[in-house]
C-alpha cells in the first residue's frame, strides 16, 4: 500500500497536504475503496482503481491509498459506477471538525456525568435531610476536644455545614437545577456527535453565557480547576465562531460547504493525484 503518488511505473508527483486524520480514520474503521466486485476497469476508471500486468490497485476515497489486490473472481458488477452516484468519505476540514465536534461531546458528557451523580447526591440528601443532619451533628460533637488531628478534621466537616443544613425544599431545587443543565449538556452531546448545525449554535451560546461568570469567579479566587474550565470554553467559542463561521462569520454556511467540498469533494482528489491531469487521464475542471 503506498500513499500520494502513481500506483504503478512513472515518477513519484505532488503530495496531497497533511491527511494525519484520514489515515487515523482509516486505521481505524478502514479504507474506503470502490471497484472490488467489477469485472473490468477501463483507463476512465483510474481516479479509483487502476489495472496493470494482472494486479490492480484500489484507491481509498479517504486516505488517497493504494491498495493492491488481484481482480476478483465473482464479480458482481460489469463496470464502476458514475462518479455522481458514489458518496465521498468524509476527508480534508469536515473531518477535523468532526473529530473536533467529538472531543467537545466527550467534553459535555463528562459535564453529564457530573451533572447526574450531583442531582443524585442532592436528591438523596434532601430525602435523609434529618438523618444525614444527626449523623452529621454526632460526627462535629466526637470531633470537639482532642488534639491537633481532631482540628483538622473539624475544619473539613466545617466546610459542608451550610450544605448540610440546607432546607430540603432548596436541595430539591437545586438538583432541579442541575438536572436540567445535566439535559441540555446531553441534548448538546449528541447533536455535536452526530454533526448537527443547530448544536453548533447551542453549545456556541451556552457556553458563552457562562465566560462572564467564569471571569468573576477568577477575580474572587484562582485555581488550575477554574483556568482550565475558562480556557477550554474559550477555545470551544472561537473554535466554533470562527471555523464554523457561525452567524454568517467568514462567509457563512454557504462559504463552509463550499470549502468543504474543495478539500474533500471529487476535485480533491484529482488534486491528490496530479500524474492523472499530466497524463490527460482526467481534467481539473470536471
Amino acid at each position: 500500500m503506498i500513499h500520494a503518488r502513481k500506483p504503478v511505473g512513472g515518477n513519484e508527483s505532488r503530495v496531497p497536504a497533511s491527511n494525519r486524520y484520514e489515515l487515523l480514520t482509516c486505521g481505524l474503521r478502514g479504507h474506503v475503496e470502490v471497484g472490488r466486485d467489477v469485472a473490468y476497469i477501463s483507463d476512465g476508471d483510474q481516479l479509483l482503481a487502476i489495472e496493470r500486468d494482472g494486479f490492480r490497485w484500489y484507491r481509498c476515497l479517504r486516505c488517497d491509498a493504494w491498495t493492491p489486490a488481484l481482480p476478483p473472481e465473482g464479480p458482481s458488477l460489469d463496470r464502476m459506477p458514475d462518479l455522481e452516484a458514489i458518496e465521498l468519505p468524509l476527508r480534508g476540514s469536515a473531518l477535523r471538525d468532526r473529530y473536533v465536534l467529538r472531543l467537545i461531546a466527550l467534553d459535555r458528557a463528562v459535564h453529564v456525568f457530573l451533572l447526574t451523580t450531583a442531582a443524585t447526591v442532592l436528591l438523596l440528601f434532601a430525602r435523609h435531610h434529618q438523618a444525614v443532619q444527626n449523623f452529621y451533628n454526632t460526627i462535629i460533637s466526637d470531633l470537639n476536644g482532642g488534639g491537633q488531628a481532631n482540628a483538622v478534621a473539624r475544619s473539613f466537616f466545617g466546610h459542608l455545614d451550610r450544605a448540610v443544613h440546607y432546607q430540603p425544599r432548596h436541595l430539591m431545587i437545586l438538583a432541579l437545577v442541575c438536572l436540567a443543565y445535566a439535559a441540555l449538556e446531553a441534548t448538546e452531546m449528541v447533536g455535536l456527535w452526530f454533526a448537527r448545525r443547530w448544536a453548533e449554535y447551542l453549545t456556541f451560546v451556552a457556553t458563552t453565557i457562562l465566560v462572564p461568570y467564569e471571569i468573576y469567579e477568577l477575580t474572587i479566587t484562582v485555581s488550575a480547576l477554574k483556568v482550565t474550565a475558562f480556557v477550554l470554553n474559550v477555545a470551544i467559542v472561537a473554535y466554533l465562531l470562527w471555523s464554523k463561521r457561525l452567524f454568517g462569520l467568514r462567509g457563512g454556511e454557504q462559504a463552509l460547504a463550499k470549502r468543504r467540498n474543495d478539500l474533500g469533494g471529487w476535485g480533491a482528489l484529482k488534486h491528490a493525484t496530479p500524474w492523472l491531469v499530466d497524463e490527460g487521464v482526467v481534467e481539473m475542471g470536471e
